[in-house]
């Protein structure tokens, strides 16, 4: 008698995620990361696209050489408006918002923070809410995410 062995691979996620709500821009939010953190947050201009989304979230990073950690934000919301003539209307505009994790639409911006740093979680998270302009910042569990892929890159 035959035996079917099938294999399966999980991605072991191995960082730490932080949800940040914010009424801060990309930009401005990166600006006090880095002057918080003394870290450089770096803008990539092509930002973070996917095929089956068919956009593209604001998207910073940083590679500590000394700590050997690596610091992204992402952006969770990505709006796209298009003006539309219509019949019944001269000027319409049709809004259309693309979430990077859809289970956390509330979330604006995620910071993932891969390898050692000095600081606690919750110290980070302190710090990321004494920020004006954040309302609030806490952990996320990425295991719990169904959509957790996106988070690798």
């Amino acid at each position: 008698m035959s035996k079917i062995l099938s294999l399966g691979f999980e991605f072991e996620h191995d960082y730490i995620l932080i949800g940040i709500n914010s009424t801060l821009e990309d930009y401005r939010l990166a600006y006090f990361l880095n002057r918080e953190f003394n870290i450089k947050l770096n803008c990539k201009p092509e930002g973070l696209c996917f095929n089956d989304k068919d956009c593209s979230f604001s998207f910073y990073d940083y590679e500590c050489n000394t700590s050997f950690s690596s610091w992204s934000l992402l952006a969770n919301k990505q709006i796209h408006t298009s003006a539309n003539a219509n019949a019944n209307n001269l000027f319409h505009e049709d809004t259309k918002t693309n979430y990077l994790i859809n289970e956390k639409k509330e979330v604006d911006f995620f910071l993932k923070i891969d390898g050692d740093i000095d600081l606690e979680e919750s110290e980070l998270t302190k710090k990321i809410k004494n920020i004006k302009g954040v309302i609030t910042s806490y952990i996320i569990n990425p295991q719990n995410l169904k959509s957790k892929d996106y988070l690798i890159f």
